[in-house]
């Protein structure tokens, strides 16, 4: 070839393989990567895993599109021995560049761990959220009231907010989320383990049971026991005593309108509070949820046990002891304070 040939190739070839490299290393970080479905996926690293491990769980939960150019991308940028083990979040959309410096900058992968007990109802949710994020219980609340998502539910005009529908359950989010944002995880945490479950959506259908009379009765369930294997119990006691046509005279719907909140032990007074909540005074189930039920309590819900009891009382011991009258139900509640009297003796006496 001669020289000013050469020359000239070479001159063309320079520029094209820095376009090329120039392109390589923009598909290797900058390259971004849409999975189907949701906008958010929480993602683990464990401690002790290697990088051959990470990138196979990541491809496993579809975070990356390929496992050997993120695997390249990581080495690249120096960082194979930085990856934090931590809990994660993933937004959909992100590049390489964005999710190595998620794994391995301490600054940027902090989420905050938010636990929402079950049987909470919204003004503790809100009250809670505000001690953990930049937002006010207020805020929280007018989201949880928002007719959109009320509208999802087909509650429109029967229901005035979220109470009932904000799945209880641990969740790892941005220190940023915002009241909105946060009231839609949780909303949707109850469409996904819910209203997207055919197996119990089916056994409402069945028992001509509607979404708000489920998680309704539900959140009383929740409100009674943490006992999981008592809560079908109590749910059958209450569905006898819907079909009975007897008021369910259920102490946590009281609890839900006291003025200053739940207290210890329930006065007569305050039973007779006017409420259309209040069980006592008003018969079938009140106009909504009290509370944010868990799964085991909408379950019993739908799969109430059978049997005749139609009372319970307090054991003092955890549970609960179940009867079929009124005469059996009154010896049972002279068998639950002498249990406290023995008790508080034995409190006494320092045993």
């Amino acid at each position: 070839m001669p020289l000013d040939n050469a020359k000239k190739y070479y001159k063309f070839l320079i520029p094209l393989n820095i376009l090329l490299i120039v392109f390589i290393y923009h598909q290797l970080f900058y390259s971004r990567f849409f999975w189907e479905g949701e906008i958010e996926k929480t993602f683990v690293v464990e401690k002790g895993k290697n990088l051959d491990e990470i990138v196979s769980k990541l491809k496993q939960e579809d975070v990356i599109a390929n496992s050997f150019l993120f695997k390249l991308a990581v080495k690249l940028s120096g960082k194979e021995n930085q990856i934090i083990a931590n809990t994660y979040l993933f937004i959909n959309g992100m590049n390489n560049s964005e999710l190595i410096s998620l794994l391995t900058d301490k600054n940027l992968n902090q989420l905050v761990k938010f636990t929402v007990p079950e049987g909470f109802n919204l003004k503790q949710i809100s009250r809670l959220a505000a001690t953990k994020f930049s937002l006010s219980d207020k805020e929280f609340i007018s989201e949880a009231s928002n007719d959109s998502l009320i509208d999802i539910l087909g509650l429109k005009d029967k229901v005035k907010n979220l109470e009932g529908f904000l799945f209880p359950d641990t969740y790892y989010l941005s220190p940023k989320i915002s009241a909105k944002q946060l009231v839609n995880v949780l909303f949707n945490e109850f469409r996904k383990n819910v209203m997207d479950n055919e197996e119990l959506i089916s056994k409402m259908n069945l028992r001509k049971f509607s979404i708000l009379e489920t998680i309704t009765l539900a959140s009383i369930i929740e409100g009674e026991t943490k006992l999981i294997s008592e809560k079908p119990t109590i749910a059958g006691v209450y569905i006898n005593r819907l079909n009975k046509g007897m008021k369910l005279e259920a102490d946590p719907t009281v609890q839900y309108i006291l003025p200053d909140g739940p207290k210890n032990r329930l006065l007569f007074s305050d039973l007779k509070i006017k409420s259309p909540y209040n069980t006592y005074l008003n018969k079938g189930l009140p106009p909504g949820p009290i509370n944010n039920p868990g799964m085991s309590s909408i379950e019993a819900a739908v799969n109430p046990e059978d049997h005749n009891y139609i009372f319970f009382v307090a054991t003092g011991e955890g549970g609960h002891k179940f009867t079929e009258n009124y005469e059996q139900h009154k010896n049972a509640i002279l068998e639950y304070k002498a249990r406290l009297r023995e008790l508080k003796k034995q409190k006494g006496n320092g045993k």
